[in-house]
């Protein structure tokens, strides 16, 4: 494939994926179901043209949705997880089973210590603001840790699995079923 192709369908799949993240920064209940559809343009790149195109698109999508909807923390969510995911995926298991599992959560539970740093640090936004504590108040796991902040961990790992399903089921799809049709457009 022609160099000027690989940069065109990158930056189509890029265009794409910014405008599907838009319909997640007017609707802030859909924002990570929208973040993981727009991420599946950078699976599409990772397969189909390569690393480094790959790593350009995640950072102009990531760069074009925070020009646009700096309202919303969509952009946020696709830079440091939906984004960059289903590029580390691709590297990740390539280790062995069983430490590339732990990799994956350690990641996930990285990026979300960090995602909600910056929505607190940064943007000055608590996360668990508007949420009414008075029953579990009292409640404690682990010594300290409230037990709302304890299950929100636990459902967001959850999450992350489901996430990391999806997009194995998603590539699987793509290449079994789908890829022989596009391969007219990517000569």
């Amino acid at each position: 494939m022609k160099e000027t192709k690989k940069i065109t369908i990158s930056a189509i799949l890029s265009a794409l994926s910014v405008a599907i993240m838009s319909l997640g920064a007017l609707v802030d209940t859909v924002d990570l179901t929208v973040c993981a559809v727009a991420s599946l343009s950078v699976v599409l790149i990772f397969v189909e043209i390569g690393s480094p195109y790959t790593w350009f698109s995640w950072l102009l999508t990531s760069l074009l949705s925070a020009a646009f909807f700096p309202h919303s923390f969509v952009w946020a969510e696709y830079l440091l997880i939906f984004g960059l995911y289903p590029i580390l995926k691709g590297y990740i298991e390539r280790l062995p089973r069983g430490v590339w599992f732990l990799v994956k959560l350690v990641y996930f539970n990285g990026c979300m210590a960090a995602l909600l740093w910056l929505v607190r640090g940064i943007l000055g936004v608590d996360f668990f603001a508007d949420t009414d504590f008075s029953l579990f108040e009292n409640v404690k796991v682990f010594g300290s840790v409230p037990l709302m902040v304890a299950v929100f961990l636990v459902l967001a790992n959850v999450t992350a699995l489901a996430y990391d399903w999806f997009l194995a089921i998603m590539l699987r799809l793509y290449v079994f079923k789908f890829r022989d049709k596009f391969k007219r457009f990517l000569k």
